[in-house]
Parts: structure tokens; sequence; C-alpha cells
């Protein structure tokens, strides 16, 4: 496999002190067992990135053992270090040999996501994203999920133009993570949405997404609300690269739901990390999302968590925006074959990489729609025991 930019520092006896000061103990051992082919934090039966992590095992199993041990270790740190194109620091500390990744987007970075997570996952988080996002999958296996079901229809990168409708927060922009992921995957990315995962470009900017489709083309539309979820396991928290202080996620969600609070229009919530944000005068987004959201937030009260609560009514806004701005765009089809619509949440994680719960996935050409979520995703969620009641299921346009 194309080693596109990885650098490697691995303990053990021979080796040097590690990046950030971390040392192995000298009489600690190195290896890395061959485990089921289902892979730690996958929702699906057989992860469709099992064929590639075989391959990536084998080739560092010299002895055929089922093992990776220490000088075979060696040749993968050095592979490693061997690299001049990296880009992205991926720190993986790991419990099982305690060492230090720096990976990227390639093969081999999702080898060392997927197999050593286990070691250095955050299990409060674990265990919140797995009772309120129960189909959450890695970024990196949705990307493939998507691909996988569109490609026999005919999408590639070069008749598709991809869009998303996501909210502008850094954290969603990540080297490795979905956005980029997808971007690199069908070469070309057009931003739809504002803060909160709006689609503030409106019908005007969908417009000019539209008429930047190649010739007979197709669309792929990505929309989703994101939520953070940090070590104690808190919903709508984050820890962010390089601050000490935990900060909100989606700040522009959480920020309209305390100003429906300070408005007495939603019951005070006792979170902290409902603190409001950055508040200006001039706030157009915000004061949308306050008036969208306003109306969504009964039956808050009988829902398992009311941020992740919160997160679906905001999934139910920008599905229904999107769906607005197709359907007034009278010469889509056009301009365009057919059009592909993707949704659901995107789950910030400071360790072990951003996760997807995906809620709809659907094509559409003229006169036809295609509904492709369980091709791609499997089961649909039982979502009623998060949210609490089916009016407000309704109201978050689920399915």
């Amino acid at each position: 496999m194309a080693v596109k930019r990885i650098l490697g520092v691995a303990a053990a006896a021979s080796v040097q002190t590690l990046c950030w000061g971390f040392q192995m103990p000298p009489t600690a051992p190195i290896t890395i067992r061959h485990k089921s082919k289902t892979m730690v934090g996958s929702s699906t039966k057989k992860s469709i990135f099992d064929s590639e992590v075989e391959d990536m095992f084998t080739k560092y199993d010299t002895d055929g053992n089922g093992t990776i041990d220490k000088e075979e270790f060696r040749a993968v740190v050095k592979k490693m270090k061997s690299s001049s194109r990296r880009r992205e620091i991926l720190s993986v500390l790991t419990a099982t040999f305690g060492s230090l990744f720096v990976a990227d987007s390639s093969s081999e970075f999702q080898f060392a996501q997927k197999r050593l997570r286990s070691g250095y996952l955050e299990e409060l988080a674990e265990s919140s994203q797995k009772k309120l996002f129960p189909t959450a999958m890695l970024s990196s296996d949705f990307d493939d999920a998507v691909a996988k079901v569109l490609k026999p229809r005919g999408f590639t990168p070069e008749n598709t133009l991809f869009g998303h409708s996501v909210c502008a927060d850094e954290v969603n922009n990540r080297k490795e993570q979905l956005v980029p992921l997808m971007v690199n995957r069908w070469e070309e990315g057009f931003a739809l949405g504002g803060l909160g995962g709006l689609p503030f470009a409106g019908k005007s900017g969908f417009g000019a997404y539209l008429h930047h489709v190649p010739d007979d083309g197709k669309l792929l539309v990505l929309f989703a609300p994101h939520v953070g979820i940090d070590d104690t396991g808190t919903v709508g928290a984050l820890q962010r690269d390089g601050q000490a202080k935990v900060s909100s996620a989606c700040g522009a969600a959480v920020g309209a739901y305390k100003a429906l609070q300070k408005a007495k229009k939603a019951k005070p919530d006792p979170l902290l990390v409902l603190e409001a944000e950055n508040q200006r005068e001039f706030d157009p987004q915000l004061k949308n999302i306050v008036s969208l959201l306003a109306p969504r937030l009964d039956g808050i009260d009988e829902s398992a968590d009311s941020i992740a609560f919160l997160t679906y009514q905001m999934y139910g806004i920008i599905r229904e925006l999107v769906n607005d701005c197709i359907a007034e765009t009278p010469d889509l089809f056009d301009c365009a074959d057919e059009i592909a619509i993707v949704g659901g949440v995107m789950i910030n994680r400071r360790k072990g990489g951003d996760f997807f719960q995906p809620l709809s996935l659907e094509t559409r050409r003229k006169g036809e729609t295609i509904d492709l979520f369980e091709e791609a995703f499997g089961d649909r969620p039982n979502l009623l025991p998060v949210i609490g009641t089916e009016s407000a299921m309704t109201r978050a346009s689920l399915y």
C-alpha cells in the first residue's frame, strides 16, 4: 500500500525517548495481536475496511504467527519515519505498548485508528455515544459506506460535485475527519452551510452549486449538525486542542438554546456547558437558529439527554431547509442527472476520531426517489428511547 505521510515514534528498549517526553519502560513487551475481523467501535457486522486491515497486518507480520512482535514493529516504525509528506499529527497513547503515533489519512492511519483505539478511548464518552447515537460510525467507515453504495449508480469524482451543509466550526474540518475525507474522495467540495450546519447559502448558493456540476453529472449533498462529547461523557462539550477549558459544540445550537432559556421559552438547563459564547449584537445566523428551534423544544424534558434532543431537532431543521432548496430549484434536473442526499449527526471527539450517526440516504432523479439507507448502513437506529416521544421524532424529521 502507498504510504502518504506518516511519522511514527515507538517506545521500546532500544528506541529513544518519545516526542513530548513519553518513554517506554525497558521491560515492556510490544505485541499487537491479530483479533477478529470486526473493528472496535464499528457498528457494522463486518467493516468495509477489513480487507485492507488484513493486508496491512499480513504485510508487517512477517513470520506469520498472528502477532506483531518488537522486531516487526520496528519495521512499522521505519516505514512510518521514511515518509516525507506527513501533514497531520494523530496522538495515540495506547495501554498496550505506550507508544505515540503521528499519522495521516493513508491506510496506515486507518489501520492505527481502528486497531489501536481500544487502548486510548474515553470510556465515558464511548458509553454516552452508544446510548444516544447508537449506530454511529467512524468518519472513515461512513465515507466508505456512502462511496460503496453510490459507485454502482455511476457516481465518480469526475462527474460528481460534492456539497456539504455542516457547521463552520473548525472541528468539522480537521484533517482525517469527515468533510476533508469526502472532499479528498470526490476531489472538490462546495460549502453550503453556516452556523449550526444550516444551509445559510440559501437558494442562491444552492443554485450556484448546481450550476457548477459537470454536464449531465451528479450532485452529492452531505448535511448534518454536530455535537461534541467530552471525556466525562457530557454531550455538547468538547475539549479543543490547545485549550484547557471545555467549550460547547455545537456552540451555535447551544447558544440558541441558551437564548431561548433566557427568554423563558425553554426551561433552565443546569449544564454548565451551556454558557453562551461570543455574544454579538450583529448575529443574523444565530437569530434564525433561535426562531427555527423555538417551536421544536416540546418534549425535551422527556428525552434521555437535552443536548442530544436539541441536536436531533437541529438535524430536522437542516433536512427541511435542504429539501426546500432542492424543491425550489426548478432547473435541477436540467443540469444534473441525479442527486444523492445523505444526512445525520457529526460527533466530535478529542481522542479516537470523530464519528457520524447516519440518519438518511437517498438519491433522486426526475420523477424517482430511491432510499439507500439500509443498503449502506443496515437497520435504522431506534431513537425513541433517546428523544422520548413520537411527536418529537416527527418534528425532528427523522427517517
